[in-house]
């Protein structure tokens, strides 16, 4: 795993779209990108213990069976994360994953909305539109209720919304 702060970018093999993952101030943004339609991630501080989004600040692209996926790590107050992503069909599967010592104020993923993507969680997982901020965003986040120290995950995919 590497702890270079060079942008990294994880193509999805059929040149469907792309993954760019940028080093800004601790930890590694990320934005997908289908041919020019784009959705951010929203990152917190350093001094957030439970940011917007997992802090990563150890990323590599590898090779698993013959296709190249990307993979996470990083931490915030007492807790650990990890990430991997890699190509679906028609997209990008996300799998996150965090392990906490306390139960935890806040954990998911969250991203500035785009119209033009589409974001589907897997079991266990949801989603949910914040409309009531100045800036719209969408948050994935693991089902059911935080209560104590654990390890908590939430899985999605992202691909282009149909018509």
């Amino acid at each position: 795993m590497s702890t270079s702060t060079t942008p990294l970018s994880l193509q999805h093999p059929q040149g469907l779209g792309t993954v760019h993952f940028v080093w800004t101030h601790d930890r590694f943004d990320h934005t997908i990108d289908f041919d020019g339609r784009q959705i951010a991630c929203r990152n917190g501080t350093g001094e957030q213990a439970w940011p917007e989004s997992p802090p990563i600040q150890q990323l590599s692209i590898e090779s698993i069976d013959g296709r190249d996926v990307a993979l996470g790590v990083g931490c915030a107050g007492t807790s650990h994360w990890s990430l991997s992503v890699e190509p679906t069909p028609d997209g990008f599967r996300f799998d996150w994953a965090c392990r906490a010592k306390e139960t935890p104020e806040q954990l998911g993923t969250t991203y500035h909305d785009s119209a033009a993507i589409q974001i589907e969680p897997a079991a266990a997982s949801n989603v949910t539109a914040d409309t009531a901020t100045d800036t719209a965003s969408t948050r994935i986040r693991p089902d059911g209720v935080f209560s104590g120290g654990g390890t908590y995950r939430w899985c999605y995919a992202v691909r282009l919304r149909e018509g």
